[in-house]
């Protein structure tokens, strides 16, 4: 992790220690082991500012992966900068096979302005890791 400082609570906003929910998947310790978990650590990656991991974690053939990768990820880790992340509910989660989905509704202010959405998002499989496949953001 690029932070010169560790949260000591996961941004993901578990109620659990960073170093036992995300930090493991962002150190590349460990993989994600459901789509949940990854969509939490992708959360805690935006609010962290660790754009490599948000490409990492992006399935194959998702669209923004036609940006080339370094710009890419520099572009995602600015979110923080703008952005302050306040809580994620994760409101259902399913998985089947490499198929996975995730409902969530996720807090984050903008400049004071209440920038805050609902998704569902689609999860695959891709050499035995979840990756970011798609989401329908529901506003």
């Amino acid at each position: 992790m690029k932070s010169k400082m560790r949260p000591r609570d996961c941004p993901c906003h578990s109620g659990a220690r960073y170093g036992a929910c995300c930090e493991p998947f962002h150190s590349g310790a460990a993989q994600a082991p459901t789509p949940e978990a990854l969509m939490r650590s992708r959360y805690a990656a935006f609010a962290l500012g660790l754009g490599a991991y948000l490409v990492e974690t992006l399935a194959a053939d998702h669209p923004d992966r036609a940006v080339p990768l370094e710009t890419l990820a520099r572009e995602l880790a600015r979110a923080r900068e703008t952005q302050r992340f306040m809580g994620l509910e994760i409101r259902e989660t399913s998985a089947s096979g490499e198929r996975g989905e995730v409902l969530f509704h996720a807090r984050i202010f903008e400049r004071g302005q209440d920038r805050s959405f609902t998704e569902r998002s689609q999860f695959v499989k891709e050499d035995g890791a979840w990756r970011y496949a798609s989401g329908d953001v529901k506003a």
